[in-house]
């Protein structure tokens, strides 16, 4: 082949993947849209609520949001160990004999404020963004020091 034509056709392979891994890369979450499985409302106006303290969750810090993601890829919450949930939460986390730690998903817009409640015999996890805001939605797993395990995790985004 022609030194000139094989140098051209190797420049053109090499911008064609350079262009396509540009738009792969993990800077650029996908968008949380309805139907995707971090997105699970439910209005908690039919059962009893009850606030957990917020010194028993904590949001996962940057740099280790996409191991945490992995974890929640397929469930909203996921039993850890304690060295796991200092590993997630950044810091030295507090956790009494009959508590045990875990992940979970939680979802924001421009706040990264979080509450958690007990409804009923399920979790519920909100931020705290006002509800008319239209900033695409985020992902934030959360570590959680809990006594039970919930049967059903909803995730929202405002109040």
């Amino acid at each position: 082949m022609n030194p000139i034509v094989s140098w051209h056709l190797t420049c053109a392979l090499s911008l064609l993947l350079a262009s396509s891994l540009a738009g792969c890369g993990a800077d650029a979450p996908d968008p949380i849209v309805a139907g995707d499985p971090w997105l699970n409302s439910r209005e908690a106006t039919d059962v009893e609520v009850e606030p957990v303290p917020s010194s028993t969750y904590y949001p996962v810090p940057a740099g280790r949001l996409l191991e945490a993601e992995q974890i929640l890829a397929h469930t909203a919450i996921s039993q850890i160990s304690p060295s796991e949930a200092e590993y997630f939460a950044g810091h030295p986390v507090e956790m009494p004999d009959v508590t045990r730690p875990f992940l979970i998903r939680g979802l924001y817009r421009s706040e990264r404020s979080f509450f958690v409640r007990i409804v009923g015999d399920a979790l519920w996890v909100g931020s705290h963004d006002d509800p008319a805001d239209q900033a695409p939605l985020q992902r934030q797993p959360l570590v959680l020091i809990m006594e039970e395990v919930p049967e059903r995790v909803y995730v929202t985004a405002g109040r």
